[in-house]
């Protein structure tokens, strides 16, 4: 992976690790009730994945220079201008898809894992 991906998998991965810090602690306070816990961060989790979502197709309208992957490139590892705002978005879109996924992923298990307790607390039989 080279500087650029590395610049831009850092941004996004800040991002999401005070997203996931938030969603943790809005959790945390629903520790009594599991199946309403998962839940919580199941739909918490598919918001953080919708956004990353709505950020990767919106990453061409941000000027490469107002990123934070410009910022945390060292000069001599920033691109042309003539190629910069191509790659800068298109490292960030890779970025921000990459994260999507591991959130909707998340949201999938926590997801499930709180219809099975539903499904459990209702004696195994289908409620209609």
């Amino acid at each position: 992976m080279d500087k650029l991906d590395e610049a831009a998998e850092f941004s996004v991965a800040r991002g999401s690790g005070f997203a996931g810090l938030a969603i943790f602690v809005l959790m945390i306070a629903m520790i009594y009730e599991p199946r309403q816990l998962f839940e919580i961060g199941g739909v918490c989790c598919l918001i953080a994945c919708l956004t990353l979502v709505l950020m990767a197709t919106s990453a061409e309208k941000t000027p490469y220079k107002r990123t934070e992957v410009w910022l945390l490139l060292d000069a001599s590892d920033r691109p042309t201008a003539e190629v910069a705002q191509r790659l800068i978005t298109g490292a960030r879109r890779m970025a921000f898809l990459k994260f999507a996924h591991m959130w909707g992923s998340l949201a999938a298990a926590m997801l499930t894992v709180a219809i099975v307790m539903r499904w459990l607390s209702l004696g195994g039989r289908l409620a209609m």
